[in-house]
């Protein structure tokens, strides 16, 4: 992870929303308690649906964090739901399960960045810091 001087992170995202599409409770406080730490505003949702309605009625959303594997509408679905419905909104798709067909099947419904489970954090926050840096 990219350090200063005091062993902190050095990424600041304040004024970011990201919506973290996940319906694991565990997985869900690990993710937020380290965005939280980059000043990110978090919204979440446990399923494709969710996730489309909240980017559909929330227009500040500067980024999704897509699980793959979801109840109700599963991530890839989703991610094609939310491009048509907002064509420029990044999404990074997570998953435990990373094979090469499926990064492929990431790209081609339409997400931006594809990282494994466990994430590697500072791939994330390189991933988040270089969308921010295109939408400014």
């Amino acid at each position: 992870m990219k350090m200063d001087a005091d062993d902190k992170y050095s990424y600041d995202f304040k004024g970011r929303t990201v919506l973290v599409v996940e319906d694991n409770d565990i997985s869900f406080k690990l993710i937020s308690a380290l965005l939280s730490r980059v000043n990110v505003m978090l919204v979440r949702a446990t399923n494709g649906r969710e996730a489309i309605e909240i980017c559909r009625e929330n227009p500040q959303i500067s980024l999704v964090l897509m699980d793959l594997q979801l109840p109700e509408i599963n991530g890839l679905e989703a991610t094609r739901r939310i491009r048509n419905i907002c064509p420029g909104l990044p999404v990074i798709a997570t998953t435990a399960n990373a094979f090469d067909e499926d990064e492929q099947a990431c790209r081609n419904a339409g997400c931006a960045g594809y990282l494994s489970k466990p994430l590697q954090f500072r791939k994330l926050f390189e991933l988040m810091q270089s969308f921010f840096d295109r939408q400014s």
